[in-house]
């Protein structure tokens, strides 16, 4: 059985299986709907239901709350029709590049931690690819599984920079920092992500990230450094040891040359034993008497997102100015695209 599902932005109905939810329908048709962690761990493909009726899956209450819930949006990664339906997926007031495919080819891998390394790469078009800022894509190795990963490096620059932490069973990351090098090509499928950097906003920028989630906050951090001169900026860098800390001396430098700028790592299982343990979210609450104001980003596994977008909320930060892209491995998708 499959259901007509009418999506105001596109042109035509798109047919949805029963058991089947409308963003993966979608994207199985080609058609470019907004999507991020394709769990319910994020609010990347949040979406308004005019008419009809759908099964809704679990997701995280800091995605979808229960008002607006009740006024009719749903999760497009989490709803299955039930009947045919109309609905429109929410727009951003800034018009984002549409994604595509361009093939690429590694020029460098620097291994900086035991799980982590850095991948620089060009496009073989010879032209920077088009991005926002904090937005990521979806990686294709030859006969690799895709991946998602952030770019790291700043929009227009003409070399793009990923950062790969080995994942528990994860063919494709430890393939990377084991075996990929200099020459391998790959595809590169993006931008994706709403999690990009707002020029719009005049208050203060607080970035909050755990782990690799660092390769976003570099790109937003390095666009905003160049694109808005004087805004200060925060960046809180969560990492479990000591070891698992990278790109420190970047940061520290950065924070030196630029008043503006500071910069919080904390290991969070690396302090002394005999002190009250701190978190990341320690850390910004001495800094900061509150948020109000701030625009928020976050990226990080989904329960550092999701506690942050919580913080955040306690703060005075709005849900309209919490950015967030959890990072949810292929291993914990439930939805295959």
């Amino acid at each position: 059985m499959t259901y007509s599902v009418l999506v105001r932005q596109f042109d035509e109905p798109i047919a949805v299986k029963k058991g089947q939810t409308i963003l993966d329908a979608a994207l199985r048709a080609g058609e470019d709907y907004p999507f991020s962690c394709r769990s319910g761990a994020c609010s990347s493909c949040k979406s308004q239901l005019f008419s009809g009726e759908v099964e809704h899956g679990s997701f995280d209450p800091a995605a979808l709350s229960d008002e607006e819930r009740a006024s009719g949006l749903i999760l497009a990664c989490r709803a299955k029709p039930v009947s045919d339906c109309e609905v429109a997926f929410l727009e951003d007031d800034e018009s984002l590049f549409s994604p595509a495919t361009n093939p690429c080819s590694i020029t460098s891998v620097e291994r900086v931690t035991h799980d982590v390394a850095i991948v620089r790469a060009k496009p073989l078009g010879g032209q920077p690819l088009s991005f926002a800022a904090g937005q990521f894509a979806s990686l294709t190795l030859p006969g690799f599984p895709s991946r998602d990963y952030s770019f790291a490096n700043r929009p227009g620059s003409p070399e793009l920079e990923f950062h790969v932490r080995v994942r528990a069973g994860g063919i494709v990351s430890r393939h990377i920092y084991e075996t990929a090098a200099a020459g391998d090509r790959f595809s590169v499928y993006g931008p994706l992500g709403a999690a990009y950097l707002r020029k719009d906003h005049p208050g203060p920028i607080t970035m909050v990230v755990g782990g690799t989630g660092l390769a976003p906050a570099r790109s937003i951090l390095l666009e905003a450094l160049a694109a808005l001169p004087g805004r200060p900026i925060a960046l809180f860098f969560s990492a479990r040891e000591d070891r698992d800390l990278y790109y420190t001396d970047e940061m520290t430098a950065l924070a030196a040359s630029r008043p503006h700028f500071e910069f919080h790592p904390i290991a969070t299982r690396s302090q002394d034993a005999a002190e009250a343990p701190r978190t990341v979210f320690s850390l910004v609450a001495e800094r900061f008497e509150n948020l109000r104001g701030h625009t928020v980003y976050t990226c990080g596994s989904p329960s550092l997102v999701s506690a942050c977008q919580a913080f955040a909320a306690g703060m005075g930060v709005t849900a309209a100015d919490c950015h967030a892209d959890p990072f949810v491995s292929a291993e914990q998708q439930q939805i295959a695209v």
